[in-house]
């Protein structure tokens, strides 16, 4: 190697030398490229043990995955793939009807009556899925009992948007099928169940499905204690008529023999489910009160479905969901308009075939149901005038008499029994009949106490106005209070006020008429004010039309007085004296019983 050569290997030397020196990293930059180093180290780890867990939660979901298929095919046997979706809802909607329907369980979950509202003026929603179930139940040969609550069902809507079907279909003409169609004129919604080709699948031994219905009963109107008191389960048998279980208090009971259908009745609206062709088997029918008192009652029915192991087996039912209007239930030919209260024996009849028919007739041509009152009370009381009279004279004769019944009784004071047959000598003479002022009141009471019962049922007062009254079928406020009474209330209705105070003057006026003294009198003051604190919380429709009543009574008497006074009934009455006496075949008859037995008859009150 020359020189040259050996200068310039030197000088390249010095040069990478110095670049190296001069490039050389400082103390901080080390430390940065190994912490740097360290970090990227620490990721890699945590990298690797990441995909370690990652692997093994899917692992473990694919495991789970298995367990949950094989589990679920134990469960649901052939209804495996419908054991598990989405909750989906469609909704149908008829003139009267807004019906939301679930596909899980292929049921009735929304109904919304579209024509009323709830006192706060809120829709009126008289089903709720959340708080309501319909399903059944029946065991299978691959699984154990399968309820169609946990069923997610194929939904096919109707061509004409009126009607839905909710299918399980399980292949071979195998499938569940629950057909839905509203009616567009009414409040019903038919709902057959079918079942076809499941013979091989339902458990052999199976002869029924268990059906089980329940329901929370909404509140609607405005006093919860009278929903309450008016809330339960209405059923009835095949042959026989409606029944149903207690209205206060929790209640259940079976029902032993066919059950054509169930009603879970409120107040004024129900829920019902007919069955159209074969009844249910038997059943069981429940009602529970709300503790807190935010829902009405909780409703429930078990009942059991015939089924025949056939090929194809439809079973025909529909849903009545509508108001407690008695006309309109007596349209579907099953007696449930006996879940409209009309009182039991007389009182029932008053109402079916007076009340009722008239009210209904009035309404046809009337809108104010305050008028329709007035005109029910004036019909009603023309009616019962014939009476009213025969009560006020046979009143009248009891007064202009009372002079010779106190003389009798100051004549024999001491002896009760004596008098007792002198004032009877005396009535028949005078041709009056000590009962005769009371045979025609008792013959009104019926008339009075189906009224009681009627008018806090006619749905037709329901949210109907009236001058002060902003509902004719619950209380008159003109007054809240800001505390309350015991037996009274927290508030003021006009209308009672109105029915005791006319009530009082009656009273008063009727005391003068019979000359009631002593005791009696201030009892007959007593009971209007009594009736003040029960009436006060109960239907204005009642209270008005007993006030109106009360002035056509106070009225009816006072136009009689005008021709009918004293002087007369007394001249009658002393005529009736000059007559000879008759007497009655069982008067005679008592009388001759009486010599028989060596009775003289006068020593009881005979001539």
């Amino acid at each position: 190697m020359d020189r040259n050569s050996l200068i310039g290997m030197g000088l390249i030397f010095v040069i990478l030398v110095t670049f190296a020196y001069v490039n050389q990293p400082s103390a901080e930059e080390i430390a940065s490229q190994k912490r740097l180093k360290d970090s990227l180290e620490l990721v890699q780890k945590a990298s690797d043990s990441l995909t370690k867990v990652v692997g093994a939660e899917i692992a473990k979901a694919q495991a789970l995955q298995t367990t949950d298929s094989v589990s679920l095919s134990n469960r649901f046997g052939s209804f495996s793939s419908y054991s598990s979706g989405t909750e989906e809802f469609l909704t149908l909607e008829s003139k009267e009807l807004k019906v939301t329907f679930s596909n899980k369980g292929g049921r009735i979950y929304n109904v919304e009556l579209k024509n009323y509202k709830r006192s706060d003026g809120s829709p009126l929603v008289l089903v709720d899925g959340k708080e309501s179930s319909f399903a059944y139940e029946f065991p299978t040969n691959d699984a154990k009992a399968i309820s169609s609550a946990d069923l997610y069902f194929k939904a096919v809507p109707s061509a004409d948007g009126k009607g839905l079907t909710y299918k399980v279909e399980l292949g071979e003409g195998k499938s569940i099928e629950h057909r839905f169609v509203l009616d567009d004129k009414d409040f019903q919604v038919k709902f057959q169940l079918a079942l076809n080709g499941m013979e091989s699948i339902i458990a052999s031994n199976t002869r029924f499905l268990d059906l089980s219905w329940k329901q929370t009963l909404l509140s609607q109107e405005k006093t919860h204690d009278a929903e309450e008191r008016t809330s339960t389960v209405y059923y009835r048998y095949s042959e026989d008529d409606p029944d149903f279980i207690s209205e206060t208090k929790d209640e259940k009971q079976d029902l032993k023999t066919p059950v054509q259908w169930v009603s879970f009745k409120q107040q004024y609206f129900n829920s019902s489910l007919i069955a159209e062709k074969e009844a249910f088997l038997e059943g069981v029918v429940e009602t529970k009160k709300d503790e807190n008192k935010k829902k009405v009652k909780f409703v429930s029915a078990s009942l059991v479905v015939p089924y025949n192991h056939g090929a194809s087996e439809v079973n025909d039912y529909r849903f009545y969901f509508g108001p407690n209007h008695y006309k309109t239930l007596q349209t579907l030919n099953v007696q449930l308009e006996k879940v409209v209260p009309m009182g039991w024996g007389i009182f029932g009849l008053v109402n079916k075939y007076l009340t009722v028919n008239v009210f209904y007739w009035l309404g046809q041509y009337l809108s104010s149901f305050g008028l329709i009152i007035f005109l029910l009370t004036l019909i009603v009381k023309v009616i019962l005038f014939p009476l009213v009279y025969r009560s006020y004279l046979s009143s009248a004769k009891m007064r202009v008499l009372k002079p010779e019944m106190d003389a009798i009784k100051e004549k024999y004071p001491n002896d009760l029994a004596r008098q007792q047959q002198e004032n009877m000598k005396m009535y028949r003479k005078a041709g009056v009949n000590p009962m005769g002022g009371c045979v025609p009141v008792l013959l009104q009471m019926p008339i009075l106490i189906a009224m009681f019962q009627f008018f806090p049922s006619a749905f037709e007062l329901r949210q109907q106005s009236f001058l002060w009254a902003s509902d004719l079928s619950t209380y008159d406020s003109i007054l809240n209070l800001p505390f309350s009474i015991p037996f009274y209330g927290d508030h003021v209705s006009l209308f009672t006020l109105l029915m005791t105070a006319s009530t009082l003057v009656y009273t008063m006026y009727n005391n003068e008429m019979t000359g009631v003294t002593g005791q009696m009198k201030y009892i007959s003051y007593l009971m209007p004010i009594m009736f003040l604190g029960f009436f006060n919380s109960y239907s204005s429709g009642l209270t008005y039309y007993y006030f109106v009543s009360n002035l056509f009574t106070i009225g009816q008497q006072l136009l009689i007085r005008s021709f009918v006074d004293d002087k007369s009934i007394h001249a009658m009455v002393e005529e009736n004296k000059k007559k000879p006496v008759t007497k009655s075949r069982l008067q005679q008859k008592l009388e001759d019983m009486a010599r028989k037995r060596g009775i003289d008859p006068d020593k009881l009150g005979g001539n």
